[in-house]
């Protein structure tokens, strides 16, 4: 089992390496001279060619591309990732101050999905076709439809306007977080219910669940003694696809209620071509979609000892 949690992080790292130079080569071939737009910046619309060669030389952006992703990469991989054009602070600095505010979210977020999607998908299962299972179908679809960004005008308007009762941006205490965590969190929260309902009822039918019915239990008995968790492995290998893809809520999130994270860091970064900004952040990007599927992984080897049979054969 060793040997094969291994050979995944030695894919995780082969496969940061492969996503970033992606990144590094669209970020790098769009359209912008970063010489320039620094020139701009330094000495107004008077900047002239000589300064902008010189800048560029400076920042090797003369040299071949694989040359340049190189040293960027090095670079990346000691902790230096440059500085922002935008705030001209240190990335690794900007990253410091912010990081704590995007996993915040995250965690909040993820963590109201996870057992959000579990009491759902639970109570369609014993609800089972009745009223109940079909209004969470529905929400389940609604939710799942609706994106970010009107779910957060929409709570804003209902618990902050109407209401009253929550801050509508910012920072001050637990409340405030309530609506961002809400909000980022409806989505995985929808998609992760209905494959818990889904896997439940297939697994209802299977013959260990027919057992426990002789053996006298009812039907929520027999779905959380023995159906729920015999879908463990569906269940948190989609909420790992779904977590990562919260970080791309994030970005909207974030921007809805003024919190000073990692995706408020790259919008702005976007709105004033802040290219070695944007490089940072999508490597920060690749680095945690890589990470949490890594753990994922590994996470669903030590439950299901099927697979740790499988994969160690």
């Amino acid at each position: 089992m060793r040997r094969t949690i291994l050979r995944r992080m030695l894919l995780a790292c082969l496969l940061v390496v492969a996503a970033s130079a992606l990144t590094f080569t669209l970020v790098a071939g769009a359209p912008g001279n970063v010489a320039a737009l620094m020139a701009e910046r330094a000495a107004g619309p008077g900047a002239d060619a000589e300064m902008i060669k010189k800048i560029g030389e400076d920042l090797g952006l003369y040299d071949p591309l694989p040359v340049r992703y190189g040293r960027w990469l090095f670079s990346a991989i000691t902790g230096d990732l440059g500085v922002s054009l935008r705030t001209g602070k240190p990335i690794a600095q900007e990253f410091a101050a912010r990081i704590p505010m995007t996993a915040a979210l995250l965690a909040g977020g993820g963590i109201l999905a996870f057992f959000l999607s579990l009491a759902l998908g639970v109570a369609g299962a014993v609800s089972n076709g009745g009223a109940l299972d079909r209004f969470l179908h529905a929400f389940s679809l609604v939710g799942a439809s609706t994106p970010n960004f009107f779910v957060a005008a929409l709570l804003v308007i209902v618990f902050s306007v109407m209401l009253g009762w929550l801050p509508t941006f910012g920072v001050s205490g637990f409340t405030s977080w309530l609506l961002p965590w809400v909000t980022i969190a409806l989505f995985p929260a929808s998609v992760l219910s209905r494959v818990v309902r889904v896997n439940l009822q297939e697994a209802m039918s299977r013959p260990f669940a027919t057992t426990g019915f002789a053996k006298g239990y009812t039907r929520t008995q027999v779905l959380m003694r023995e159906a729920l968790p015999n879908i463990a492995i569906p269940f948190l290998t989609t909420f790992g696809a779904q977590f990562t893809l919260m970080i791309i809520g994030s970005i909207v999130v974030e921007t809805v209620f003024a919190l000073r994270g990692v995706g408020a860091f790259f919008i702005d970064a976007i709105r004033f071509r802040d290219f070695v900004g944007m490089q940072s952040v999508l490597l920060l990007f690749v680095v945690f979609f890589v990470v949490v599927n890594l753990m994922v992984d590994v996470i669903c080897m030590f439950v299901d000892p099927r697979m740790r049979r499988a994969r160690g054969a």
